[in-house]
């Protein structure tokens, strides 16, 4: 049986992860790692991967790709295996994506060929997932802004990586949105008007943005954020500020950000909602988020401690 299958998808970072890949795949051959390379073709092929390998019983599933493929290969793992943390694979991660998030969070190599080698020189650690309605996650979710800025960045087509990110916030601030919302958690609520609402397992998102700097993927809890900031003017700054993990955009007083296991948001006008960089929804009223302790464990440095 082999020991590793790995899920490439070759159209990350707008098949960028094609060119790399060749130099990628020599490495794990030369470092003797047992695997076969399941090619995605189509859509949804890194859930069906996954979700082969789980009934199959292979110890690690390795996530080639970008963030939105590391995301499917959790969810392929959650629908055949539930929530239970003793059953899931190990998480191998290959950064082949435009941002490239979770393996920033976790302070792995960017370098997919570097992070070749830690398959085979790592140690897995149980990592939380969160859920969204039926959807798992593993870096972050949010309805509002952030989904719109990823929406319109998946239109830009002359221009790649992270520069289409900060393009695409700067078209969303142009035309601002706001929703009205009601939202509970372990022990408050909110309701009134919202411009954004994030919901992190770990800081980073879209490259550049920290819009939960205070997420720790590994604490158990998941961390959001809501904000309602009427000014452009405001909002714009607000957006640099979160463009550093320094955090500066939560001493806002119109921005909170919280601990919480769950969380509930009914909205109005329908809103966007994305998980791990991918759109979910283009339109949805009501999300329901939780979190699932240590589920899947993470291959990370032997030597190395909890990211902060």
């Amino acid at each position: 049986m082999d020991d590793v299958w790995v899920i490439f998808n070759p159209y990350a970072n707008r098949w960028r992860a094609r060119e790399q890949w060749p130099r990628v795949e020599k490495v794990l051959r030369d470092a003797g790692l047992r695997f076969t390379v399941k090619r995605c073709e189509t859509r949804g092929d890194p859930i069906r991967w996954a979700a082969e390998g789980a009934r199959k019983g292979i110890p690690m599933l390795v996530a080639a790709g970008g963030d939105g493929t590391v995301g499917e290969v959790v969810n392929g793992m959650a629908q055949v295996l539930g929530y239970d943390a003793a059953r899931w694979p190990i998480l191998g991660l290959l950064p082949l994506g435009s941002a490239n998030d979770l393996v920033a969070n976790l302070g792995l190599p960017g370098d997919p060929v570097e992070a070749a080698r830690l398959l085979v020189m790592g140690k897995p650690r149980p990592m939380d997932v969160l859920q969204v309605n039926e959807w798992a996650f593993v870096n972050n979710a949010a309805l509002g802004m952030e989904p719109r800025v990823t929406l319109t960045e998946k239109r830009i087509q002359r221009v790649h990586g992270v520069l289409r990110y900060v393009l695409a916030a700067f078209w969303v601030l142009a035309r601002p949105q706001h929703w009205r919302v009601r939202m509970t958690w372990d022990d408050g609520a909110y309701e009134g008007m919202a411009t954004l609402i994030s919901v992190g397992n770990w800081p980073r998102t879209g490259g550049i943005f920290y819009p939960t700097p205070h997420a720790q993927g590994f604490d158990g809890r998941l961390t959001f954020l809501y904000g309602y900031i009427p000014s452009s003017f405001q909002v714009l700054r607000l957006l640099l500020q979160a463009m550093g993990p320094e955090g500066r955009h939560v001493d806002h007083p119109g921005v909170h950000e919280i601990h919480a296991t769950r969380l509930e948001v009914h909205c109005e006008p329908p809103s966007p909602m994305h998980a791990d960089g991918e759109i979910r929804t283009e339109g949805g009223t009501y999300f329901a988020f939780r979190t699932w302790p240590g589920r899947v464990p993470v291959m990370l440095p032997e030597e190395e401690d909890a990211p902060s």
